[in-house]
């Protein structure tokens, strides 16, 4: 039984490693202090943004970089963001959120790999997702904190989980222009 499993498991993390898009969830990861004013989704990801991110596999600590042109649309009750992903091993993929303003500072998410409807807040000046993705034909589930840091910059960090046990990490840093 121990060893099915660790097979599990392990196609667990070489379907995760190959993911296009890893954003992350056992534990919440921690909001650290904010530079400035708290993310807002409608504002801070509306028009063109780019991002430099890399994907850890907790297991074997190999890692996987990535960078994504991300482009967002506002219209008043939904955000639809448009992300252009681009491999260092040069898979390509290209994904989209929708986020619909439930009420003050919530929202639910949906996107053409997630599972049901992703649950998103913000609190403390932090947006934080919680979300269920099938990668490799298993689910695995993800905590996202998305905040600013030093300088005005925003960081995404992730974990993501498989039974409550975390198999990876994500992070991400978002800019106006490239990086």
């Amino acid at each position: 039984m121990r060893r099915t499993v660790l097979k599990r498991a392990a196609a667990v993390l070489a379907a995760a490693a190959f993911a296009p898009f890893i954003a992350a969830c056992a534990t919440v990861p921690a909001a650290g202090p904010s530079a400035g004013a708290g993310v807002v989704l409608e504002r801070d990801f509306r028009g063109r943004l780019y991002a430099d991110g890399r994907f850890r596999n907790a297991i074997t600590g190999s890692e996987r970089p990535f960078k994504v042109v991300l482009d967002g649309r506002w219209d008043g009750r939904n955000l639809t963001l448009r992300e252009a992903f681009a491999f260092a091993d040069g898979e390509k993929d290209v994904k989209t959120w929708v986020f619909t303003r439930t009420g003050p500072g919530t929202y639910t998410g949906t996107r053409e790999d997630v599972v049901g409807t992703a649950r998103v807040v913000t609190e403390a000046g932090a947006v934080r997702l919680s979300y269920d993705v099938v990668l490799g034909g298993s689910q695995v589930h993800f905590e996202d904190v998305i905040e600013r840091g030093p300088g005005g910059a925003i960081l995404n960090r992730a974990i993501v989980s498989k039974f409550g046990v975390p198999v990876g990490s994500v992070d991400l840093t978002f800019a106006r222009r490239p990086l």
